[in-house]
């Protein structure tokens, strides 16, 4: 089930900050199945901030990923976490990964934090709530790491994943709008 939050009014939270073209550069890293084998595509939209593309089975692969980076290191301790107006492709059955790194990350070789949001059809208008503490596990390809959970005062990326096996085939996720939320 996804970690995230949902609602009418702003989740608990006392304000909005969307990220801003200078926290964000324009495009983002792709990272994609093919790095094992796999033969899934993905790619960003700057112009209509989507990320659209197909994910595949084949040679055992299924995801598709975006990854931002910050230089410098971001420091988020004073918001509660990240939200997102989004709006997606088969809102039933699709649900996406929202991936955060940290310096802590930054030294194992594919180490991040991921978490599971969706936007349902009855709820497309209302923005998804995440909070950090839902960043409890580091991982590394899917398999848990040791090590401390997600630590909002040293930022070092932010990204999007759609993967197998909520999402085979085509897929795109308009971001309307993302930040933090305090």
């Amino acid at each position: 089930a996804p970690a995230a939050s949902r609602g009418d009014d702003l989740g608990g939270a006392s304000g909005l900050e969307p990220f801003t073209d200078r926290q964000l550069p324009s495009q983002p890293l792709p990272v994609l199945d093919n790095v094992m084998g796999g033969m899934s595509f993905g790619r960003w939209d700057a112009d209509s901030a989507t990320f659209r593309g197909t994910t595949s089975l084949a040679n055992n692969g299924g995801f598709a990923s975006l990854r931002w980076r910050f230089n410098p290191v971001q420091n988020w301790t004073y918001a509660k976490g990240i939200y997102l107006k989004v709006r997606h492709s088969n809102p039933g059955e699709h649900t996406f990964r929202l991936i955060l790194k940290d310096t802590t990350c930054e030294m194992a070789r594919g180490a991040n934090f991921k978490t599971v949001f969706c936007n349902e059809d009855d709820a497309q208008d209302r923005p998804v709530f995440i909070p950090f503490e839902a960043f409890d596990q580091m991982e590394q390809m899917g398999r848990p790491l040791q090590g401390p959970v997600f630590n909002p005062a040293a930022v070092t990326e932010l990204g999007l994943m759609a993967i197998k096996p909520s999402i085979v085939g085509d897929f795109e996720l308009k971001i309307e709008e993302w930040g933090l939320y305090c």
